[in-house]
């Protein structure tokens, strides 16, 4: 008697692009979901995720000592907004108003090469230009 193995479902041995890698590798990464709901998502195994990881992070580094080149700085300043002080008549008359947490938007850019500029909505477009230049070239 001859043995048959009948196959139902999807076969689980797949082929994956390395765009749809590269998205899925993106979507754990700043998703905020655990790597085991993107996998399950994606009906891949959570340590298929974390190989992708390894080989692109070995793939990175390859290509860095490759080209010559390394992990540079960036020169960032901080500037802080400067407030008058209240007066007491100022003060009283805010206290009686409760004060909301507004907060302001952000937006969130990915540049070239999957990286991610997250900034202020209010930016000038100018800084921002050059951030984005110096992202993208860093």
């Amino acid at each position: 008697m001859a043995r048959m193995e009948i196959v139902t479902g999807r076969e689980r041995r797949r082929r994956w692009s390395e765009e749809d890698k590269l998205e899925i590798l993106q979507e754990a990464a700043t998703s905020g979901l655990s790597v085991a709901d993107v996998a399950r998502r994606h009906d891949v195994v959570p340590q298929q995720i974390y190989i992708w990881r390894r080989q692109l992070l070995a793939k990175a580094k390859a290509d860095a000592g490759v080209h010559g080149a390394s992990p540079r700085f960036l020169p960032v300043a901080v500037i802080g907004e400067t407030e008058a002080p209240e007066t007491p008549q100022q003060s009283e008359r805010t206290a009686d108003k409760p004060r909301g947490t507004a907060r302001q938007a952000r937006i969130e850019i990915r540049c070239k090469g999957g990286r991610v500029l997250k900034v202020e909505a209010g930016i000038d477009p100018a800084v921002l230009q050059a951030l984005i230049r110096s992202v993208e070239s860093a």
